[in-house]
């Protein structure tokens, strides 16, 4: 106990050392002497922060810190232990894990109130304008890496840079008091507050030519940039999505304020936004000028105590349907139907241009009004109307459509007085195969009804027939031959290289549809091929025969002459097998033969025994009476010693597939399971009680009665019980005698019997007891 009070109060004074470290903070003004790796995360942060408030980017701040006498490699660890604060992750000095390490850098800061998270992804609005300022991926700083602008005022705690070159080389940084006033040695104090640089520079020349006389003849040249830049403080008022007051880089403009509040609300104005200084509004803003062309006019730069106001819309018109950007768009007074378009980018590929839909708020109810595009100039739109464009008819005034038998179907002009025949002719005419015959066109009557009109093509073309006018959308149709009849095939199947359906040609024979199979496969039997025909029957009785079956005999070069046999329609044609070319099958000899091996079939009825001398023999240590032999992974009981009665020659024939093992002479007997001492006894006798008892003799638990032996040959023989007389199987060499163990329930012994009596002893007295 007395060691967790100890521990909780070494943990508290730990905490409040870390505390007053993270408290300290470090002078930008003198960095010649600050070594990074002794900062705290909190105090890098803190180095960034100021540079941030002052809006000097990161990259300026690293060549800033060197300017300041920082040593360049402390620079280096730096930026690299910025890198890693900023990215959340931890360094050796991180002495106070506060959330501020894994915050964002941020631009600027506000004196309101403190700021939050990064913005989020924002929904998209409908409002045009809006989604500018919902882009969190979008920086809109100030660039600070340009030359100073002739135009930028002056004020306190701007740090200019005033250099002297020609006959007099000289630099000086000096600073603007909160007076107004810069120190310039062998010159004095310099009043230049509120003067830009190009008039600072020419007070500043005047105060140092009494120093300089070289300044008035030229020979020394004067030179006043900007070196630090200040910060000033901007309010942003009215309906915008962050109002307060900012500090900002005195190089901001009007559009890197409004970027940073988050722009203005959904009731927020973008055209006529107000910049107030020294309580005038001398500025104001259309944001559409940027949005639609790019020109940043009024994008002015900012002063200290500057005010920038967003009111309240007055107009915003929808516009949606057929334009290439359908929103809500706020207009101005003068502005009519024809900016609302080009402000939404124009009509969109089919739009109907003829006449806009306009949907009005009346004090009542709505009302729409149809505007001619004469008008779009003209039509000045109020608050919360509608505007809708429609899209064309999806229809042709003027197209025939022909298909079929001619060279060039598909869609032509109507033009004046078209007809069948006309348009037949622009179609290239009509093909060989054309139907002579009859023909139809498809027909829409004015009242939608559908028609069809057929003519006799023929007729019509030899002017037999008076000729057809064709109206808007009608469809001409002319007949193939190829429409009228079924197309045939032909099939081929069986010891071909490549069987399979083909195209029916009339005057088709068997060596033409052989010769498109690829050939005769090398054990075809093509001296028996058969073809089936479909009988023709005409008949309206049922009949029983429907194919008949033609035999041909043909060589392998298709050369005879039923090669020539000629083929009907749906005719198959099916090329059988050679009987008796083919491979058997492979038998495997392992085991003690001389040569072991795969062995391929030479007969249908080849014996185990002929297979051995084809494999050399058995060598002299090998058993035959043992042998193996297994089909499809199961042993086949098969004596190839020809000792066992009743058993054929058939009973000793392989198949393909089969396997033969001939084990080695082993003049052992094993004994395994339920005995006292499991061995490998050498073969005397075939007593079976003798090996038993030569591994002495069987356990408690062995079951005797169900003992079996395993043969070599893999035969199993079971001891067999007749009358309580047990018949023991004969022991031979080589083979294992296995005892298993007594399996299912044990039989009670006398003290659990002894047990189970005394309980059901006085249960039974409990029962009469009860019931007397």
């Amino acid at each position: 106990m007395r060691f967790k009070y100890i521990f909780c109060a070494l943990l508290f004074g730990f905490s409040l050392l870390f505390t007053n470290l993270s408290a300290q903070t470090i002078s930008t003004d003198n960095l010649s002497k600050v070594k990074v790796e002794q900062l705290s995360d909190a105090q890098i942060l803190e180095i960034s922060k100021r540079f941030e408030a002052s809006g000097i980017s990161e990259a300026d701040a690293i060549k800033l810190l060197t300017a300041k006498g920082m040593d360049p490699a402390e620079v280096d660890k730096y930026k690299e232990r910025l890198e890693q604060v900023k990215s959340g992750g931890k360094t050796a000095k991180n002495t106070n894990p506060a959330p501020q390490a894994a915050q964002p850098k941020t631009p600027s800061v506000r004196d309101t109130t403190r700021f939050s998270d990064p913005k989020p992804v924002k929904k998209s609005s409908p409002i045009y304008g809006y989604e500018f300022f919902s882009n969190p991926n979008l920086k809109f700083e100030p660039n600070i890496r340009i030359a100073t602008p002739k135009s930028y005022v002056l004020g306190p705690d701007d740090e200019l840079t005033i250099m002297l070159t020609g006959l007099n080389e000289s630099t000086t940084n000096a600073k603007v008091s909160p007076d107004g006033t810069v120190k310039i040695p062998y010159a004095g104090l310099v009043y230049v507050n509120g003067l830009s640089i190009e008039q600072a520079t020419s007070q500043i020349r005047s105060k140092m030519v009494k120093a300089y006389p070289a300044l008035a003849s030229g020979q020394t040249k004067l030179t006043v940039n900007l070196g630090t830049v200040r910060s000033i403080r901007v309010t942003i008022i009215g309906d915008v999505a962050t109002p307060g007051t900012y500090t900002v880089s005195s190089l901001s403009t009007l559009f890197n304020a409004l970027y940073q509040s988050g722009g203005p609300t959904y009731r927020g104005s973008l055209r006529k936004i107000e910049l107030i200084r020294n309580n005038k509004v001398i500025q104001v803003v259309d944001l559409y000028n940027f949005l639609q062309k790019g020109i940043q006019t009024d994008n002015v730069s900012l002063r200290d105590q500057d005010v920038i106001r967003i009111p309240v819309y007055t107009t915003r018109v929808a516009i949606d349907g057929s334009v290439k950007r359908p929103g809500i768009y706020e207009l101005k007074p003068s502005e009519t139907l024809s900016d609302l378009v080009t402000y939404a980018g124009g009509f969109s590929d089919l739009a109907y241009k003829a006449i806009a839909k306009v949907t009005q708020v009346e004090e009542k109810e709505r009302s729409v009004k149809d505007i001619p595009s004469d008008m779009f100039d003209r039509y000045t739109l109020k608050n919360a109307d509608s505007v809708y464009f429609g899209a064309i008819l999806e229809r042709f005034a003027n197209r025939v459509v022909i298909d079929g038998a001619v060279y060039r179907p598909g869609t032509f002009e109507l033009n004046q007085g078209i007809s069948l025949k006309s348009l037949i002719a622009k179609a290239d005419g009509l093909r060989e195969d054309a139907v002579m015959g009859n023909g139809y066109i498809k027909r829409i009557k004015p009242d939608l009804e559908k028609e069809m009109i057929s003519f006799n093509l023929g007729n019509i073309m030899s002017g037999k027939d008076q000729d057809i006018n064709l109206v808007r959308e009608d469809s001409v149709f002319i007949m193939s031959t190829k429409d009228l009849r079924d197309e045939s095939s032909i099939s081929i199947g069986g010891y071909v290289r490549a069987p399979g359906t083909f195209q029916y040609r009339k005057g088709m024979s068997v060596a033409d549809v052989v010769s498109m199979a690829k050939g005769f496969q090398n054990d075809a039997a093509n001296h028996r091929i058969e073809i089936s025909r479909l009988v023709r029957d005409l008949t309206d009785t049922l009949s029983n025969k429907l194919v008949t079956i033609i035999t041909l005999n043909l060589d392998s070069a298709l050369s005879t002459a039923s090669g020539n046999f000629l083929l009907e329609p749906l005719d198959y044609i099916y090329v059988p097998r050679l009987v008796n070319y083919r491979s058997i099958g492979n038998v495997k000899i392992r085991g003690e033969v001389l040569f072991p091996g795969d062995y391929a079939q030479q007969r249908r009825d080849e014996t185990g025994m002929e297979f051995i001398k084809r494999a050399g023999g058995i060598t002299p240590m090998g058993s035959l009476e043992n042998t193996q032999v297994y089909r499809n992974g199961l042993r086949v009981d098969m004596d190839l010693t020809g000792n066992r009665k009743k058993q054929g020659k058939d009973a000793t024939v392989l198949m393909p597939g089969d396997s033969l093992f001939i084990p080695k002479n082993v003049p052992f007997v094993e004994v395994t399971g339920s005995v006292n001492n499991p061995q490998l006894l050498r073969y005397v006798n075939s007593n079976f009680k003798y090996y038993v008892d030569a591994a002495g003799g069987i356990t408690e638990s062995a079951r005797l009665k169900g003992a079996y032996i395993k043969y070599a040959n893999g035969i199993n023989a079971p001891v067999k019980t007749f009358l309580f007389i047990k018949n023991y199987p004969k022991v031979t060499a080589g083979s294992q005698i296995v005892v298993p163990e007594k399996t299912g329930k044990n039989k009670l012994g006398f003290a659990e019997i002894t047990t189970i009596a005394s309980a059901l002893t006085g249960i039974v007295s409990l029962i009469a007891i009860l019931f007397k």
